[in-house]
């Protein structure tokens, strides 16, 4: 055996997964299972592979991280403001529940006052209109005595033998 008889392994091993060319960078045998062929070198190539991928795949595995960290961040960011706007919102509908409330008992004291007012408007009414009628009693009575004092001396200057005898 010499060394081309190990050509096919090393050209197994640069196709990389199933004979995709372009992913051997990416290829690291203790995940992947290895086809198993009676050429001796394929361990040998496997690690320097493995050994060359690791720093590609280091690299790879922090940028991921650092995206999954920003993913993270700004998710929490969204959170955090979504957060936010809504106790803001909570806010601003108990301040217009304040609001309502305080106009609402402003109403209702304005209502107790109209009705107040009512009532002491309808009680002066009552009251003029029976001021009213004892004026007008004493009026239409203020009357009947005038008349009936100017009918006496008529009725005596009239009638002389009642106030002379």
């Amino acid at each position: 055996m010499g060394l081309g008889d190990y050509s096919h392994c090393r050209q197994r091993m640069s196709r990389g997964l199933h004979g995709v060319s372009g992913r051997a960078a990416l290829w690291f045998p203790a995940f992947h299972s290895v086809h198993r062929t009676p050429c001796g070198t394929w361990r040998i190539e496997a690690q320097e592979q493995a050994r060359a991928s690791t720093p590609v795949l280091e690299h790879l595995r922090r940028q991921l991280e650092r995206a999954f960290q920003r993913a993270a961040a700004r998710g929490r960011t969204r959170r955090a403001r979504e957060a936010v706007a809504a106790v803001a919102a909570a806010a601003a509908a108990a301040r217009e529940e304040r609001t309502r409330v305080r106009m609402e008992c402003a109403l209702a004291r304005l209502r107790a006052e109209l009705l107040e007012l009512r009532f002491q408007n309808h009680q002066l009414a009552r009251t003029l209109l029976d001021l009213n009628v004892k004026m007008q009693q004493l009026k239409k009575q203020q009357d009947r005595q005038r008349a009936s004092k100017s009918q006496s001396p008529e009725d005596d200057a009239m009638n002389p033998e009642c106030g002379n005898a």
